[in-house]
C-alpha cells in the first residue's frame, strides 16, 4: 500500500475513533481500573452500572479520566445494562468490553479501522492462567467453547449502531440477564449481517480460579431458561434426550481438542449450566416472568441450538424468524451491507463471510 492509499484509511479510522464509545457493564469489579487504563485512544468510555457497590461509585467518581456513567436498578441484568450504555453513549460505534479484561496496545484503533468497512467486528480473547490447574482447564474450555464459528459473543465486539433497525429494533434483549450476546448474534444471523474476526485485536482475560467459571455457567443456564421461555432461543422438543445427545457430542469434541482433563471439567460446567436453567424454571430468580410480553412462547423444535456452537442451521433460523415475527419483529436478510459505510466512503467488496 502506498502512502497516498494509506492516508485515506488513516483519516477514515480517525473519523470512526471520534465516534466510538467503549461500553462496559459493571457491578462490583475493581479490575475496571486496569480495564480503563488499557483504553489507549481518546474515545468515550461508558460505564453501565447494574447493582454497583459504593466502592465502585467512589473509584469512578474520583477517576481522573472523563467517564460517562449510567445505572440501572436491575442488578446482574447484562442485556439491560448494555442497552443503557448504548443509550448513554454518544458514539455511532459501540465497543463492548468486560471489566475483567484489558486491551492490548493498539487494539481500540485496530477495531475502529475494521468496523469502518464491516458493521460488526469481533476481536480475540486471550484467557489468562494463574498457574493453577483450575485456571489452565478454564482457559482450555473457554477456548473450545467459542467454537469455530465467528460469532458476536463479547468481548471484544464493536458494531455500528445502525444495524439495530435491521435486527428487531433493539440492541439487547432486556429480559435476558445472561447469554444476551448470544441472542444478539442470533438476530445478526437472521439479518444476514456477518461478523468479521480480527484475531490480531487481542484482549487479555484475567485468570479465573476456584468456582468462578462454574458460577458463570450457572448464570448462562439461567439466561438460557429465560430465552427459551420468551421464544428467542429454541426449546428442544424432547429436552432430556436432546441435552444428553448434545452434551455427549460436545464433551467428546472437547476431549479430542483440549484433552480428557478439560472435558471432565467441562462436564461439571455443563452440569452447572443445566442446573441454572432448571433453577430458573423452578424459582425465576430475577423475577422476569411478570415482565414477559403477551407473545412470549417457546419455539419448540426437535433439534434445538447446542450451547457450544452458536451457528444456526437453516431450520433453526426459520423457526426463530417465525418467533420474532409473532412478537412483531420482522427480521429478514439484508442484501446491501454498504448502508453501514461511513458517509463519503467508497463501497466495499462483498464480504466472503456473509451469513447464509
Amino acid at each position: 500500500m502506498t502512502a497516498g492509499e494509506a492516508a485515506p484509511d488513516e483519516e477514515r479510522t480517525e473519523r470512526v475513533l471520534a465516534s466510538t464509545s467503549v461500553v462496559i457493564a459493571l457491578r462490583d469489579d475493581l479490575r475496571i481500573l486496569e480495564c480503563i487504563d488499557s483504553v489507549d485512544e481518546d474515545v468515550e468510555i461508558v460505564l453501565a452500572l447494574n447493582g454497583a457497590t459504593d466502592e465502585i461509585r467512589r473509584v469512578l467518581r474520583e477517576h481522573p479520566r472523563p467517564l460517562t456513567v449510567t445505572e440501572i436498578p436491575d442488578a446482574g441484568n447484562l442485556g439491560a445494562a448494555y442497552n443503557a450504555g448504548a443509550e448513554a453513549a454518544g458514539g455511532r460505534y459501540l465497543l463492548l468490553m468486560d471489566s475483567d479484561c484489558t486491551f492490548a496496545p493498539g487494539v481500540v484503533r485496530m477495531m475502529a479501522a475494521a468496523v469502518a468497512t464491516d458493521p460488526v467486528v469481533k476481536g480475540q480473547v486471550v484467557y489468562g492462567e494463574s498457574g493453577s490447574l483450575m485456571s489452565r482447564l478454564t482457559a482450555r474450555v473457554r477456548e473450545y467453547d467459542e467454537g469455530e464459528y465467528v460469532s458476536a459473543l463479547s468481548p471484544p465486539l464493536i458494531y455500528d449502531r445502525a444495524i439495530v433497525e435491521h435486527i428487531g429494533g433493539h440492541h439487547f434483549d432486556g429480559l435476558i440477564h445472561w447469554c444476551e450476546d448470544r441472542e444478539f448474534d442470533f438476530r445478526l444471523q437472521l439479518a444476514g449481517i456477518p461478523v468479521r474476526h480480527v484475531p490480531e485485536a487481542r484482549i487479555f482475560h484475567d485468570a479465573q480460579v476456584g468456582l468462578q467459571n462454574m458460577r458463570s455457567y450457572f448464570r448462562y443456564g439461567v439466561g438460557e431458561g429465560i430465552a427459551q421461555e420468551t421464544g428467542v432461543f429454541t426449546t428442544p422438543a424432547v429436552p432430556v434426550l436432546w441435552r444428553l445427545y448434545e452434551a455427549s457430542r460436545t464433551l467428546a469434541g472437547c476431549a479430542r481438542h483440549k484433552g480428557i482433563g478439560a472435558a471432565a471439567y467441562y462436564a461439571l460446567l455443563k452440569a452447572a449450566f443445566h442446573t441454572g436453567t432448571l433453577y430458573h424454571l423452578v424459582r425465576d430468580p430475577y423475577g422476569v416472568r411478570p415482565r414477559y410480553p403477551e407473545t412470549a412462547a417457546r419455539a419448540r423444535m426437535l433439534r434445538a441450538i447446542p450451547q457450544h456452537c452458536t451457528e444456526l442451521t437453516p431450520a433453526q433460523r426459520e423457526r426463530l424468524r417465525r418467533a420474532h415475527l409473532r412478537a412483531g419483529r420482522r427480521i429478514v436478510p439484508l442484501g446491501d451491507l454498504t448502508v453501514f459505510r461511513p458517509d463519503g466512503d467508497p463501497k466495499p467488496e462483498p464480504s466472503s463471510q456473509a451469513a447464509s
